[in-house]
């Protein structure tokens, strides 16, 4: 059963809010009014670059920096860069009492395929460089940013380079091809064909969309830090999620599979408009990611 507030939400988003047609310029003016918030004075706002990538390093005044959320923002590969982003850092760090660090990683279809996801590993391994413990890192990744983060473990794993203590999805894309079954209800953010375009877009004919190496639900996991997935029933992007989860079982990887009735993508960001399934979303994520770090 959905919450009145997120029920009042979805009743304001037009049925053709992702539009397939739409192109790179038609998103970003689509997603414009959803970012760009201000941020409270007692959050700190740092520009850093760790690994050449310019970065936000991220933290509320009186939180003690016992982790730190390496986050890989949404966007759908096509829009909304970091100086947009800082109000979804202020979340992480107000919901996970954590430090954030967000890389500016490059947009397409002006930066394609690999650019975004060099720009996440290198960040990455830049703040390892500046000292930062991986057993301290909570790698999270936001809608299209759960395939840059996955993509990253696995670069990190193939390399033999240290991986971060845990890996938390927050609706993430694991499947650009959304071969899977339809989600049962409505999810007023995404439809397939149109997440297939933005993966189009990020791609530029490089790979195909259900190359593993961008979308993780066809990926060998094995050996990947844990994993929490927690998952929309309404989510367009569900499948991969699910097919995710399923094989990071298979490959050993210790994995927390939950299903969120009534959800929809992006879910855990409408927590600035009160909505009480996102406040138990992140209660959930604070809990898991204090438990791993704190081992």
């Amino acid at each position: 059963m959905q919450s009145k507030e997120l029920q009042n939400i979805i009743g304001m988003i037009p049925e053709n809010f992702a539009d397939p047609a739409a192109d790179f310029h038609a998103v970003r003016a689509m997603f414009a009014p959803f970012h760009g918030h201000p941020t409270p004075d007692d959050f700190t706002v740092g520009i850093k670059h760790y690994g050449g990538v310019r970065c936000g390093d991220y933290a509320l005044a009186a939180t003690p920096e016992q982790f730190t959320a390496f986050h890989c923002h949404g966007g759908a590969f096509v829009s909304t860069g970091l100086d947009e982003y800082h109000f979804y850092a202020e979340i992480i760090a107000r919901q996970t009492h954590g430090r954030v660090v967000m890389p500016d990683y490059r947009l397409a279809p002006e930066h394609p395929y690999p650019a975004a996801a060099d720009d996440c590993f290198n960040a990455y391994c830049g703040l390892l460089e500046s000292g930062t413990a991986p057993s301290t890192i909570a790698l999270l990744g936001e809608s299209c940013g759960g395939s840059l983060a996955l993509g990253l473990m696995l670069r990190l794993r193939d390399e033999g380079l240290p991986q971060p203590a845990c890996f938390v999805s927050l609706t993430g894309w694991f499947d650009l091809s959304v071969s899977g079954p339809a989600a049962p209800g409505r999810d007023p953010f995404l439809t397939p064909e149109w997440v297939r375009n933005r993966g189009r877009d990020y791609l530029a004919g490089k790979l195909p969309l259900d190359d593993p190496r961008v979308s993780a639900a066809f990926a060998d996991l094995r050996s990947l830090p844990p994993m929490y997935l927690q998952i929309g029933e309404f989510d367009a992007v569900r499948e991969g999620a699910i097919m995710l989860g399923a094989n990071a079982l298979r490959a050993g990887v210790a994995v927390t599979v939950e299903g969120w009735p009534g959800m929809i993508q992006g879910w855990h960001g409408l927590v600035t408009a009160g909505v009480p399934e996102a406040f138990d979303a992140w209660a959930a994520i604070r809990r898991y990611i204090h438990t791993i770090c704190q081992d």
